[in-house]
């Protein structure tokens, strides 16, 4: 494969991931890690590492595992780029299982695929097709330190497949994998409506494609968050939420000799009867030149189920996406 198609196939990677975060964190390799899970978040402009308390945690800050009651799953679907190709999306899968006394374990499953595309030589001439894609397994595990208070870690294994090694210049497989650590924590009053989050993720080696001389480094970000319940009764419950994010990648990058600047996530949900919900939010990325509205809705049934759907922006050439979650709790 030419490389110019093995650009081309990042290109699409980071055009499929292209939130406010990839302004923020352009150094970084790896664009499924940087994708947020959730509709209910995405929704609330991913102001969310003080409210998560659902089997998406584990991506947002594990600590609020700690308070997820009984058994959870959840599952998210979209199409990344659906303007430029049907057959780029990402998937989530997440489960919590909380085992009293012990503390909650948590696996999710993280998929992004880039479609097919077409091998050819520096001639033009087409040799082949291919699928690339990535993904990760995250192992996490939370515990109550307290009522209102929770500790949580996880654990993730990394790989990236982007071209077989008979459609690369080189005769080199272009796949890598790395491993990485998660830590969060969670502090919340059910009495005061109050919660504050901090998370800090992707702490893990750089990973290596064709060249192993050459790497790129994991989003290495932290999230610190605030929300608050200005309304609690029968019929309505109303939450703001803020969250500041900042890329770490250049603490462990030599080649990045400045911090990139903070990105804003605000975020506000309705709703009505614990049956109906709307939301929507704000992302400010300056770095980014990159400011946008979030909306969404949400329908729950029983505290059992519940179905979330967000509207989202992507870089200024790219239409907004559509996601869609689901939640079982049993």
């Amino acid at each position: 494969m030419s490389r110019r198609i093995i650009t081309a196939v990042l290109m699409v990677g980071i055009m499929a991931a292209s939130t406010s975060k990839v302004f923020a964190q352009a150094e970084a390799g790896v664009p499924s890690l940087i994708i947020p899970p959730g509709a209910r978040a995405n929704g609330m402009g991913e102001a969310y590492v003080a409210l998560a308390q659902d089997a998406t945690a584990a991506w947002w800050n594990p600590g609020g595992l700690a308070f997820v009651k009984n058994r959870q799953l959840a599952f998210m679907h979209t199409r990344l780029v659906p303007d430029l190709a049907s057959d780029v999306y990402y998937e989530f899968l997440g489960y919590s299982n909380e085992i009293s006394g012990v503390g909650t374990f948590s696996i999710s499953l993280v998929y992004l695929t880039y479609g097919e595309s077409i091998a050819t030589n520096d001639q033009g001439e087409q040799l082949g097709t291919f699928d690339s894609w990535e993904g990760s397994v995250v192992a996490s595990f939370a515990i109550p330190v307290s009522d209102n208070f929770g500790l949580g870690m996880s654990m993730k294994f990394i790989h990236v497949d982007y071209a077989p090694d008979i459609f690369t210049t080189e005769r080199q497989s272009g796949s890598g994998s790395s491993v990485a650590l998660d830590a969060g924590a969670l502090l919340t009053d059910d009495e005061s409506g109050f919660s504050m989050g901090i998370a800090v993720t992707n702490i893990g080696p750089d990973i290596s494609f064709i060249d192993h001389e050459q790497s790129d480094p994991l989003p290495f970000t932290l999230r610190t968050g605030v929300a608050y319940r200005l309304m609690d009764d029968e019929v309505n419950n109303v939450i703001v939420a803020l969250d500041i994010e900042q890329s770490l990648v250049w603490l462990s990058d030599k080649d990045i000799d400045r911090a990139r600047s903070e990105i804003y996530h605000i975020g506000a949900e309705y709703r009505y009867v614990n049956l109906l919900s709307g939301r929507m939010g704000y992302i400010i990325d300056e770095d980014g030149d990159f400011n946008a509205p979030t909306y969404g809705l949400g329908f729950i049934y029983k505290d059992k189920m519940s179905l979330d759907y967000a509207n989202v922006p992507q870089a200024e050439q790219l239409a907004r996406v559509h996601r869609w979650s689901i939640y079982f709790t049993f």
